[in-house]
């Protein structure tokens, strides 16, 4: 039963190694620093829209909530992180955007669709100063790449499943 209940566990830490979102975190003080890596492949309707000059973007909603025990989880931060990256046919160059909270956090410029793309899957890292708390911190992130709507105005949303990573204490 050992042997099996390690093999689970083998093949259970294999599969944490490409999760669809990578989320690296560094604190110091009150600052967040967060790194994200997106491992999922894109839709083919993204890569199709890259070079047309559509604007193609993809959204990471982040939330960072403490623990409580008696009542529900409380949030300490919110916000959305925006990668965009928009090709212009008469320079032949892409424009790489990072928002967060609509302020334009990074930005490049680029003739290369590789790096584009790369731009959209790993955006820079960005910092957020949380508030001073006493409980335990995690982070929730998640990648939308598309929100449609059905005939009965319900938003479909194609992307990844969030992604929950505790924050750990400054050293």
């Amino acid at each position: 039963m050992r042997g099996v209940a390690a093999t689970l566990l083998t093949v259970a830490l294999a599969a944490g190694s490409s999760l669809p979102l990578e989320v690296q975190l560094s604190r110091s003080g009150a600052a967040l620093e967060v790194r994200l890596t997106l491992n999922a492949p894109l839709p083919a309707l993204l890569h199709e829209a890259l070079p047309s000059g559509a604007q193609v973007r993809i959204v990471y909603p982040i939330q960072v909530r403490s623990r409580r025990a008696l009542l529900w989880d409380r949030r300490v931060w919110r916000g959305e992180l925006v990668s965009t990256v928009a090709f212009d046919p008469l320079t032949g160059r892409y424009r790489c955007e990072l928002l967060l909270n609509d302020v334009i956090v990074a930005s490049r410029e680029t003739t290369s669709p590789d790096v584009a793309l790369e731009w959209l899957r790993t955006p820079p890292p960005f910092r957020v100063i949380l508030p001073p708390t006493r409980h335990a911190l995690y982070l929730r992130v998640r990648a939308v790449y598309s929100s449609t709507t059905t005939w009965l105005v319900l938003p479909q949303t194609e992307g990844t499943d969030w992604t929950v990573v505790p924050v750990r204490e400054a050293r």
